[in-house]
């Protein structure tokens, strides 16, 4: 008994201690788990006060040297920016309706801006991803000398009385004393200086530009290289503090250090290699002071350099940046589109959730700039934006698997570096939609179209080839001989042939349009009809179908101006895009009623384009139409799901041809070559064409000179695709083509009721009996050519009121015409060279006489467009063209 005793007490001990144990582990384990579980990270604030008295910086742009203003529409995202070093949050920031420029010219300015003000005592910004074209629109930024040298008197003053923010190490001494210097250029504007012997380029310096104004160091063999040569560069070329007895050597030598420069910017590229990516991280200056944020550049321009997953790389900077220990750098992601707004917040979500302790989700942040580029001036949303009464009706969601078959097959093409093969697919998908969305048929819009573009140069072959199937598929064709997915591309191109045949009549979107028109309230002079794109507008008022419409019409670019040219009461748009949504959410003159016409292509981008705008403060003023639109597309059919896939494929920049032949002009050119080699392009020219080099000077912005005369070296605006359709559209009327087209349009009214005959058929009998006494050869199918030409006055006015030529194609039957009906042959001639010509629409060739023209536009826009090219619709223009200038890499010559 006594051993079974002692055994249950040992086995009673035995369990309290197993239970004790256990319940040790659980405590243990809870712990644990609740160590474990998420927290938000807070505040990693950070305070560096600088000088004590802020001064307010003015800036200006080289082509408008002497408008100085304070930061506007750009104040916002600066702010944000600022924001972000001081509290350590993320940010996604988004401009909206026009695009800001980029992430270089946004952390230039925030470093100028905390600097003045005294935000900042010193700072250390980067920019992602690097790469050098990213400093060009910076090179057209002027900042005013005199708050330049303001606050670096300021700054000297506290560093002389020792205040506690100049004892930090770095070279505050040496900055305030540069920027000092600037002052001379206020007292005393320095002379011209020659630049390299070319005695016809005087450069006039007044003002330093943003550029040379910050210290850049970008990533070079793995690290951050000093580079003295870049501070105040173009100020001390050009004016007397880079004179010998300036004694400034030392001082900017400080400045161009990495590991000493107060206020320094730095560049880092998208790597691939984490070792190479940590390498970087891990620079002195960094290690020691660490990097106050970083700014992300997923504008436009810098998505067209990188991959399309380029989310992925995103995601190793950011491990890179967690693994890196210390303040975890804030984000900054500058987006021009709300597709990379998506994809940057989900990849920031996605990385600071994955963090222990997880880290705050990003803040979103928004700018309306109704104006291209961070120094356009501010302007508020209308508050008090009248209501609108929103009604769609889009068609042809069956076209829906043949859109995503394409996009499959695009994607896969651009995987494997298949430029051509991407632009087939391109081509293809913008014939689906551009021709579901045609206001006319697809057989009469071929007809209209072989009048209004007539001619056998490039740029009307092209437009002709809008609505040919075969033409416009020529390259998908092409791939369906080579490509592995063959049995697909000949499946597609089946189908795509299948769809244009049942829409020679009509269209889903022109069918809706032509019941629309029945309509007396809809078919009337307070009606706007707004199309996609200028050449479906010109070959809208070119067709026959137009001519009893009394409605005006005009594209989805120019519908902002037409609206405040004129009020209306009705609005239709065909083929809605986010350009055109744009105008109808932010204009005080949008029609009370709109109605949107449309096919499910683009209903991702139009969607994704509503959807900040319901939820971010700065655009408030436009939530409700913004809402009400979205709820109206989505009554009339819109499904982003449908569209979601084809919509990005759009987003992604498309393979542009490296080539530029600027020397052709009516057939080969086989003179001597001069090919300027930059790092994108090869761009031939005659030796004696005319080359635009950027000027460091501030008279204007580009020079003129020969192709002869360029040095490897210089900058120069290189014409690659997108603009020369620019500048293309810009050039398609002018002022004296204009007047000459209205001439002609009264001349012909004169015309018609001096020709004899009751009606428009009658007088069109008429004069073709009087041109078959010339030409007995002439059918009797030409009077209905004729009735077009005779009410030429009489066809629909676009929103400016410039009417199509409606006349003869080519020059003989033109003469023909004219002759017969008594108009003297100069006369004729006149309006033929410049009326008929220059305003049928894009007739410049992408030759040596284009190119000419082109240079003249760019140093005269005034004096050259008119129209749609207006100054105030190309100021979109010459930030593309800031952003168009590359350096010369090499010079070849041949024949």
């Amino acid at each position: 008994m006594g051993r079974r005793a002692t055994g249950t007490d040992w086995a009673a001990n035995n369990r309290v201690e197993l239970i004790t144990e256990a319940a040790k582990q659980r405590a243990e384990r809870a712990r644990a788990l609740i160590q474990s579980r998420p927290r938000q990270l807070g505040p990693q604030t950070l305070e560096r006060p600088g000088i004590s008295t802020a001064t307010t910086v003015r800036y200006a742009s080289t082509s408008s040297a002497e408008s100085w203003a304070p930061l506007g529409a750009g104040r916002p995202l600066v702010d944000a920016l600022l924001q972000s070093v001081s509290d350590g949050s993320d940010r996604a920031l988004l401009a909206w309706p026009e695009r800001p420029g980029n992430g270089f010219t946004l952390a230039g300015l925030a470093l100028r801006e905390a600097r003045c003000s005294g935000r900042l005592a010193s700072a250390t910004l980067a920019v992602w991803p690097w790469r050098p074209a990213l400093t060009r629109a910076a090179r057209s930024i002027l900042v005013h000398p005199a708050d330049i040298s303001a606050a670096a008197r300021t700054a000297i003053n506290e560093l002389e009385r020792g205040e506690a923010w100049t004892r930090d190490g770095l070279a505050h001494r040496s900055l305030d004393l540069v920027e000092l210097r600037l002052r001379d250029l206020i007292s005393q504007n320095a002379p011209p200086r020659i630049r390299r012997g070319r005695s016809r380029l005087d450069v006039i310096v007044r003002s330093p530009t943003l550029l040379e104004t910050t210290a850049v160091f970008p990533a070079s063999a793995g690290t951050f290289e000093e580079d003295a040569t870049q501070v105040l560069r173009r100020v001390r070329d050009h004016t007397f503090m880079g004179n010998p007895g300036a004694e400034l050597s030392g001082d900017v030598a400080t400045l161009g250090n990495p590991a000493f420069a107060p206020f320094a910017l730095f560049g880092i590229p998208a790597e691939a290699s984490a070792t190479r990516l940590r390498r970087l991280l891990s620079f002195e200056r960094f290690r020691e002071r660490g990097l106050d944020a970083i700014v992300v550049d997923l504008t436009h321009q810098s998505r067209g350099e990188l991959p399309d997953t380029w989310e992925r790389l995103l995601a190793l900077l950011l491990q890179s940046l967690d693994a890196a220990g210390g303040r975890r750098p804030p984000i900054v992601a500058l987006c021009d589109d709300p597709f990379s707004l998506r994809t940057a917040i989900r990849s920031l979500r996605t990385e600071n959730a994955r963090l222990r302790p997880r880290r705050s989700p990003p803040t979103e942040t928004g700018a309306y700039l109704a104006e291209p580029g961070l120094l356009a001036p501010g302007t508020r949303l209308s508050e008090t934006l009248p209501d609108v009464r929103f009604s769609a009706d889009i068609k042809d969601a069956s076209l829906v698997e043949m859109r995503e078959e394409l996009v499959k097959l695009g994607r896969r093409l651009r995987q494997e570096r298949d430029g051509d093969g991407v632009r087939a697919v391109s081509d293809a998908l913008s014939f689906l939609r551009r021709s579901a969305s045609l206001p006319v048929g697809l057989d009469e819009a071929v007809r209209t179209a072989d009048v209004l573009f007539d001619t056998e140069d490039d740029v009307d072959a092209r437009v002709r080839a809008m609505f040919r199937p075969l033409m416009t598929l020529s390259r998908l064709a092409k791939l369906a001989e080579h490509s592995p997915a063959a049995a697909n591309v000949r499946r597609s191109l089946e189908l795509i042939k299948a769809r244009a045949k049942a829409w020679a009549d009509e269209t889903p979107v022109s069918a809706k349009l032509a019941d629309l028109m029945l309509e007396p309230r809809w078919n009337s002079p307070a009606t706007l009809i707004a199309v996609p794109d200028r050449r479906v507008a010109e070959v809208l008022m070119g067709s026959d179908r137009s001519v009893g419409w009394h409605c005006a019409i005009t594209d989805h670019r120019d519908l902002a101006e037409a609206l405040d040219r004129k009020a209306f009461d009705r609005l239709i748009v065909t083929g809605p895009t986010p350009l055109a949504i744009r105008t109808l959410l932010t204009s005080v003159k949008t029609p009370g009623e709109v109605f949107l016409l449309g096919d499910s292509s683009g209903s991702a981008l139009i969607s994704g384009e509503l959807a900040p705008l319901c939820r971010m403060a700065a655009f408030a003023p436009v939530a409700r139409r913004a809402a009400d639109l979205h709820a109206a597309l989505h009554r009339g059919g819109l499904d982003e799901r449908h569209d979601a896939g084809e919509s990005e494929f759009r987003l992604l920049p498309q393979p542009r041809s490296r080539d530029i032949d600027l020397t052709q002009e009516g057939g080969a050119y086989p003179g001597e070559k001069v090919i300027l080699v930059t790092a994108s392009h090869r761009i031939v020219y005659r030796p004696s064409s005319d080359v635009l080099l950027f000027s460091p000077g501030e008279a204007r912005p580009f020079e003129r000179i020969a192709a002869r005369d360029v040095q490897v070296g210089d900058h120069i605006l290189v014409l690659d695709e997108e603009i020369r359709e620019r500048i293309r559209r810009a050039l398609a009327t002018s002022r004296s083509s204009l007047d000459q087209l209205a001439s002609y349009h009264t001349h012909i009214a004169r015309l018609r009721a001096a020709v004899p005959g009751e009606t428009l058929t009658d007088k069109s009998r008429e004069v073709l009996r009087r041109m078959r006494q010339i030409d007995p050869s002439l059918p009797d199918s030409e009077v209905a050519n004729i009735q077009r030409w005779l009410s030429a006055d009489q066809a629909p006015a676009a929103h400016d009121g410039v009417r199509q030529p409606r006349t003869a194609r080519d020059w003989p039957r033109f003469s023909l015409f004219m002759h017969v009906n008594g108009v003297d042959p100069v006369l004729a001639q006149t309006y033929w060279s410049y009326a008929i010509v220059p305003t049928r629409s894009y007739r410049a060739r992408e030759g040596h006489q284009f190119n000419q023209r082109v240079v003249q536009f760019v140093l005269d826009p005034e004096g050259v467009s008119a129209g749609a090219g207006s100054w105030r619709a190309l100021k979109g223009l010459w930030l593309s063209l800031v952003e168009a200038v590359d350096d010369v890499k090499a010079i070849e010559h041949g024949n």
